[in-house]
C-alpha cells in the first residue's frame, strides 16, 4: 500500500522539479542572450552618450547588472508561484 501512494508524490515531485529547471533554464537563455547581443552591440552604441559616457560603456557598466538583479527577483517570484502551486512554501516566523 506504501507503494501506492508514494506514485501520485513521486509523479507531482518530478513535475514540480521539471517545472523548475524549464524555469531555471529559461532565464539563463534569456539572460545569456541579452549579455551577448549588449556584447556585440557595444561598439555601435558607443556612438551615443548617455550621463557623460559612451552608451554601450554604461550598458554594460551598470545596464546589464541592474538587468541580472531584476532577473533574480523575476525568478524569485516565478519559483514561489510553483512552490505555492504544490504546497511547499515555507513560513519563516
Amino acid at each position: 500500500m506504501s507503494i501506492e501512494t508514494e506514485a501520485p508524490e513521486r509523479k507531482a515531485r518530478d513535475r514540480h522539479q521539471l517545472r523548475t529547471l524549464v524555469l531555471a533554464l529559461t532565464l539563463l537563455a534569456g539572460v545569456l542572450t541579452v549579455v551577448l547581443v549588449t556584447i556585440g552591440s557595444a561598439t555601435w552604441l558607443n556612438r551615443f552618450w548617455f550621463l557623460h559616457y559612451p552608451l554601450g560603456f554604461y550598458v554594460l557598466a551598470q545596464g546589464l547588472i541592474i538587468f541580472m538583479i531584476a532577473c533574480c527577483f523575476w525568478f524569485v517570484r516565478a519559483q514561489e508561484r510553483i512552490d505555492r502551486a504544490r504546497g511547499e512554501t515555507e513560513e519563516i516566523g
